[in-house]
């Protein structure tokens, strides 16, 4: 039993724990390079942490080679049971989407480990089909193109500044967001609504 932290607590959870529980609910995500001490007490008392987080319909996601964690809602195997929404989620525009998407395709395109890094100017080239759908002219999508990396490097801390301006370590926790098959899938659809035919059988 954990020393109580103060008179009438009933928690069972080291004050490392719970300040790391509080981490994880607040997300998106933890880093080990930019929260150690968070790290270091999710790794030590992780399977307490689970057990917590599966009271409220939460699993705990540990990728201790790319030094990651983060929580999302479990997904039951029984049909039968209903999983009420506990994270807040945000709907991306057709932008956010697709740069994510790119973003996830650079590593694939990777061995898992391997530190991706992605330069603007290239993200840029790379969805630039995304701007038949989004019908704007070039000064109107480089302004919302400029505003999506923003929110995905600030918000979903998906992005990470290197020394290079311009250029982003990609977070690795996107391969767990997106398997290969939805990515391609996802990708086909943006394409086709582009109007853009890509070449069959392409490297998922």
């Amino acid at each position: 039993m954990t020393e109580a932290l103060w008179s009438g607590d009933t928690g069972t959870l080291s004050y490392e724990s719970r300040r790391a529980l509080v981490d994880l609910l607040k997300g998106p995500l933890i880093s080990a390079d930019r929260k150690k001490d968070t790290w270091n007490a999710i790794l030590s008392d992780k399977e307490a942490l689970r057990s917590w987080l599966h009271d409220v319909f939460l699993e705990l996601v540990i990728d201790e080679e790319a030094g990651i964690a983060f929580t999302r809602h479990v997904r039951p195997d029984n049909d039968d049971v209903h999983v009420p929404p506990v994270l807040r989620t945000d709907s991306l525009t057709h932008l956010q989407t697709a740069i994510l998407l790119q973003l996830r395709h650079e590593l694939g395109m990777s061995t898992p480990g391997e530190r991706v890094v992605v330069g603007e100017d290239e993200l840029y080239t790379a969805i630039g089909y995304v701007r038949a759908v989004d019908n704007r002219d070039e000064a109107g999508f480089k302004r919302r193109f400029d505003a999506a990396i923003n929110t995905i490097k600030n918000k979903y801390s998906l992005l990470t500044e290197t020394e290079t301006d311009g250029r982003y370590v990609v977070s690795p926790v996107l391969r767990h967001i997106f398997d290969a098959d939805t990515v391609y899938a996802l990708r086909q659809e943006y394409l086709r609504l582009a109007g853009v035919e890509e070449a069959e059988g392409e490297d998922k």
